[in-house]
C-alpha cells in the first residue's frame, strides 16, 4: 500500500517562506462556544496573504490568536498550530479550544534514568530527516508501509531508512530502555522513531503504546506514527493496540495529537470491531465530527464516522472524495445508539 508522506508542522520553515494566501481556519475542543464570533477576532482571516507584514513570527501571531480567543471567551486558546500547505500550497490554521469536547491530557510522568543512545543513533536519524524533506522537495513523496515499516520511494531517503531498520535490530534492547527510562526527551523521540523499524512483537506495540502518551510532543508523534504504520500493514497487531490512549488523545488540546491519533484509530477501525466503533461513538463523537469538518486532514475523522454509520467502503471514499462531509455526518446522525451501548456509557460514567 503507498501513501503520501505525512510530515509534522514546522512554523520556523513555513514563515521563511514568501507570503502566501492564508486557506483555511479551522478549530477543535469548541463544543459550547460562538465560533463566529471566535473567527471575527482573530488578527487575521481565510484569504489574508500570510504571515502578516506586520507579524512575521509564529510566536507573535500565537500570542495575537491567544489574546483575541481570550477577549472573546474568558480563556486562552489550548493549541495554536501553523502548516504548510493546503491542497492548493496555501497556509492553514488549527486552533484548540477549551470547550465542552477537550479534556486535559495526564501525561506519563517524565523518566529520569541517565541512559541514552550512542552518536551514531542520532546521526541515522538526523540523515533520515534530511533525506526525507529532499525526497518532498524533488516531489518524490510516497512510501510503501506494507511490511509493518515506512520506505520511501526516493532511493537516498529509502536507503537511509533501512539502515535505521538495520540499527534497530542490532540494539532492540538498548532502544526499548532509552524509550522507557531515558531523561532526554530527544533520545527518547529518536528511540520511539528507530521502534517502528523493530522486530514486529508484543514488546514493540507496548513500548509505543505507552509513548505515546509520552509528556514530549514529538516522542508522543514518533511513538503514534509507529503505531499507526503498523496497524495499517499488520491486522494482527492492530488487534494487539488498545485504542484507549488514542481517544484521550482525541480529546487533547493539541492539533498534532488529534491528526496522528485519528490515523491511529482509523487504521484500528479497517476490521469494523464492532465493539471498536461503539466505544468511538460514545466517547470520540464530538471530536471525530469536529474534524470531519475540518478543509485538510479530515478523512480519517470521515472513515471512522462513515463506518460506525454501515456505509460499505466504496461508498464511503466516493462520499469522502466528494468532499461530503456532511453527508457522512448526517448518516450517522439518522442512527439511533443501541439501549444497550446507551446503558453500558452511563455506568461507565457513574462508575468514575
Amino acid at each position: 500500500m503507498e501513501i503520501a508522506i505525512f510530515l509534522v508542522a514546522v512554523p520556523n520553515v513555513m514563515f521563511a517562506v514568501d507570503r502566501r494566501p492564508l486557506g483555511e481556519i479551522d478549530f477543535f475542543g469548541y463544543k459550547g462556544f460562538d465560533l463566529a464570533a471566535i473567527r471575527s477576532a482573530l488578527p487575521f482571516h481565510e484569504g489574508d496573504l500570510f504571515p502578516l507584514a506586520s507579524s512575521k513570527h509564529s510566536n507573535d501571531l500565537k500570542r495575537q490568536v491567544r489574546e483575541a480567543v481570550l477577549k472573546v471567551i474568558g480563556r486562552p486558546p489550548t493549541d495554536v498550530t501553523f502548516d504548510c500547505c493546503d491542497s492548493k500550497q496555501n497556509v492553514m490554521v488549527w486552533i484548540g479550544l477549551p470547550g465542552e469536547s477537550y479534556e486535559p491530557l495526564a501525561f506519563n510522568p517524565t523518566p529520569a534514568g541517565n541512559v541514552r543512545l550512542p552518536k551514531v543513533a542520532l546521526s541515522l536519524c538526523d540523515d533520515m530527516e534530511k533525506a526525507l524533506i529532499n525526497a518532498v522537495m524533488k516531489g518524490q513523496s510516497t512510501e510503501d508501509d506494507s511490511e509493518g515499516y515506512t520506505l520511501t520511494d526516493e532511493p537516498k531517503a529509502r536507503r537511509a531508512q533501512l539502515a535505521i531498520r538495520e540499527y534497530t535490530l542490532r540494539n532492540e534492547a538498548l532502544i526499548l530502555q532509552v524509550l522507557a527510562s531515558s531523561s532526554h526527551p530527544r533520545h527518547r523521540a529518536v528511540a520511539a522513531q528507530m521502534l517502528g523499524y523493530a522486530r514486529q512483537s508484543d514488546e514493540q506495540v507496548d513500548a509505543l503504546v505507552r509513548a505515546s502518551l509520552d509528556a514530549d510532543d514529538e516522542v508522543r508523534n514518533n511513538a503514534v506514527r509507529a503505531l499507526e504504520v503498523l496497524a495499517g500493514a499488520k491486522p494482527e497487531l492492530a488487534k494487539r493496540i488498545p485504542p484507549e490512549p488514542f481517544l484521550r488523545l482525541l480529546r487533547s488540546g493539541a492539533w498534532l495529537d488529534h491528526n496522528m491519533a485519528s490515523l491511529v484509530l482509523a487504521a484500528l477501525t479497517n476490521s469494523r470491531e464492532p465493539k471498536l466503533l461503539t466505544l468511538l461513538r460514545t466517547d470520540a463523537l464530538d471530536s471525530l465530527v469536529e474534524m470531519a469538518r475540518w478543509r485538510s486532514h479530515a478523512e480519517p475523522a470521515l472513515l471512522m464516522l462513515g463506518r460506525m454509520a454501515g456505509l460499505s467502503e466504496d461508498p464511503l471514499n466516493k462520499l469522502i472524495e466528494a468532499g461530503q462531509a456532511e453527508t457522512i455526518i448526517s448518516k450517522l446522525n439518522r442512527q439511533r445508539m443501541p439501549m444497550c451501548a446507551v446503558l453500558s456509557r452511563l455506568l461507565a460514567v457513574t462508575n468514575r
